[in-house]
């Protein structure tokens, strides 16, 4: 809860690079979010399974198991949460074939922050939590 007594959002951040995962570990509690961090797409589909989350931002390159491949299982599990999908290559087949999965969006790095901040409150919109 934040000072408001309103519920705060809990978002994933599933990413094998640690400055990454750093990156967001900073800015989404900035942006009064929870945020828990996973390093690889298997990791981060188990703690998928104990806990639900209000969004989850996935690496599209993981290793092991590929980003796509995780997208498909988190949207078996949850089917409204929504995904935005992050990576370092603006491979626009890619992007089309997550979206075509139900990625909510496709941000490529380095980050947009504008984009980025508005491309997390505009997923979060439909459960109220923006």
């Amino acid at each position: 809860m934040n000072d408001n007594g309103d519920e705060v959002a809990k978002i994933l951040v599933i990413d094998d690079s640690q400055e990454i995962l750093d990156f967001f570990d900073e800015l989404l509690p900035s942006m009064g979010y929870k945020v828990f961090s996973e390093a690889s797409g298997e990791s981060g589909l188990s703690l998928a399974i104990l806990c639900d989350f209000d969004l989850i931002l996935l690496d599209i390159v993981l290793p092991q198991i590929d980003g796509d491949d995780v997208l498909m299982k988190l949207k078996q599990m949850h089917p409204n949460t929504p995904v935005i999908m992050i990576t370092g290559n603006d491979d626009d087949d890619k992007a089309h074939r997550c979206m075509q999965l139900g990625a909510t969006d496709f941000i490529t790095k380095p980050f947009d922050l504008e984009y980025l901040r508005t491309s997390i409150q505009t997923a979060l919109l439909p459960q109220g939590r923006a």
